[in-house]
């Protein structure tokens, strides 16, 4: 896990914010301490950052295998994946973030696989954290419910 901690001014701080943004859109954000600091006639956001860095590339020669989830999934249940895929998609373009850092398609096909997808059964699949399921979990259910209609 990395952290990173960031001062930012309140006043004329747009430089610092976009560096500090850049890093939320480019990593696997795990918590964000962030508290207002006042110093004199100073004021300044102080964020501290924990993430996970992106995964390295697979060595050269080496091919990671793709998994086709048409072959996996049942036909019902890779109609849900299906739409979740698209719901994903629109959300992390509002967000301006890579897809995967929304879910990656193993945790769709996870989510696709529930009776009936809640938040609550969104955060209980494994490697979404409570964060990530409460900042995207009710989006993508909501998207989902849209697509349906």
């Amino acid at each position: 896990m990395q952290y990173k901690i960031y001062t930012i001014p309140v006043i004329e701080g747009e430089s610092e914010t976009e560096e500090l943004n850049k890093l939320l859109r480019a990593n696997k954000i795990v918590k964000v301490d962030k508290e207002l600091v006042t110093i004199g006639d100073n004021v300044f956001w102080t964020f501290c950052v924990q993430y996970l860095l992106p995964p390295l590339s697979t060595p050269v020669g080496e091919k990671k295998e793709r998994i086709d989830y048409r072959n996996v999934l049942d036909e019902q249940t890779f109609a849900v994946f299906a739409a979740l895929r698209q719901c994903r998609k629109a959300i992390a373009e509002e967000d301006a973030v890579p897809a995967f850092a929304v879910f990656i398609d193993a945790e769709l096909a996870e989510i696709a696989k529930l009776e009936e997808i809640t938040e609550k059964g969104i955060a209980s699949i494994n490697g979404i954290g409570k964060q990530r399921a409460e900042k995207f979990g009710r989006r993508i259910i909501e998207k989902l419910n849209e697509t349906v209609r």
